[in-house]
């Protein structure tokens, strides 16, 4: 029997994630959910062979995974009430939970759907709480997620650790900081929040301007950053003695640099992918061996996989990558972690 796995995306990226899908694994079929949701069919394996394609870094453009255990055509929910919703997709994972076993709730909506996922969790975690299941916000063991498509509903009980994502569809929110200098600075923290948190003395920010991904460098311990661009940083970032602005351009600096090799090269320039890469193999003399680069591909929508594979087929002369995803705070990009060979 084919085995069923729901998949998030960003909605522009649902084709390029079909198209590594197809190439990665032994799909037997896909189904749309919504804008930013499809099913896959497996023929053989299972959400643990996703996920194991993800974290080598095969499946770059989707962002969530969960089991499915039972599928519908949204038009056929369309004539329940909440409450019926409710007891369908209870039906469908409560053969498998015991009353005092423990899970995260995850509804969501995939596309412009008339069901808002509140009305349907505020039900459904009744019914679960009325079966003996504990139900809390987030790190359980296991998830229960129901995701309302346009044209598919589906409901499954998995294990989160399987979901690459502990938020619902992997759509993560940060919460705004007074200290926040750019909305850049999200995609360092979601990233450093799957990663880990990044370690070393002294790093470079190519691209800093505002001086978002320099703050959060200097939060997570770096005595020293070199932060280069030709335009302003904040005042804030100035005003920090540690911060040394270099106005010129990341050639420039990398041509000119004659100090010890640093642990960290950060990017996050506009600029196409291709020179993004050549950019860092240009830049990887100046990083130690065994230091890390993180990087954003600036894809655009026209043949992401293709500009995606050739740039970091050119990074790779340098470089051995260890995580690649479009990240829920990317947007036309995909965030690249690699360390120097």
């Amino acid at each position: 029997m084919d085995t069923p796995v729901l998949f998030s995306v960003a909605p522009d990226y649902y084709r390029s994630a079909v198209a590594e899908l197809r190439r990665t694994l032994p799909v037997a079929k896909i189904q749309r959910v919504g804008e930013d949701a499809g099913i896959v069919y497996l023929g053989s394996g299972g959400q643990e062979t996703a996920v194991e394609a993800s974290m080598a870094c095969d499946l770059r453009f989707v962002r969530h995974l969960a089991g499915v255990d039972a599928v519908v055509n949204t038009s056929e929910l369309n004539r329940l009430d909440a409450e019926e919703v409710a007891d369908w997709a209870a039906d469908a994972v409560l053969d498998r939970l015991d009353a005092g076993d423990e899970v995260s709730l995850h509804v969501w909506d995939s596309g412009d759907v008339s069901w808002a996922p509140g009305k349907i969790r505020r039900p459904l975690l009744e019914v679960l709480l009325d079966n003996g299941i504990r139900v809390v916000t987030s790190n359980s063991e296991q998830t229960v997620s129901v995701c309302v498509g346009e044209e598919r509903t589906t409901v499954g009980l998995s294990p989160s650790g399987l979901g690459l994502c502990d938020w619902a569809g992997g759509r993560i929110r940060l919460a705004n900081r007074k200290e926040q200098v750019s909305r850049a600075e999200f995609k360092l923290e979601e990233l450093f929040g799957f990663i880990g948190p990044p370690s070393g003395k002294v790093a470079i920010d190519l691209g800093a301007s505002p001086g978002g991904w320099t703050r959060i460098l200097r939060s997570h311990g770096f005595e020293r950053v070199y932060s280069v661009d030709p335009a302003d940083l904040d005042p804030r970032i100035l005003a920090d003695d540690e911060v040394h602005h270099h106005r010129t351009t990341a050639g420039e600096f990398i041509a000119a640099y004659k100090d010890s090799p640093v642990d960290m090269i950060v990017n996050d320039m506009r600029m196409v992918p291709h020179m993004t890469a050549i950019t860092m193999v240009d830049a990887a003399d100046i990083l130690r061996p065994g230091g890390q680069v993180v990087v954003t591909f600036k894809l655009g929508t026209t043949n992401p996989v293709k500009q995606a594979d050739e740039s970091l087929e050119t990074l790779a002369e340098a470089y051995e990558p260890t995580f690649i995803r479009q990240l829920q705070h990317n947007r036309h990009e995909l965030t690249v972690v690699a360390t120097r060979r």
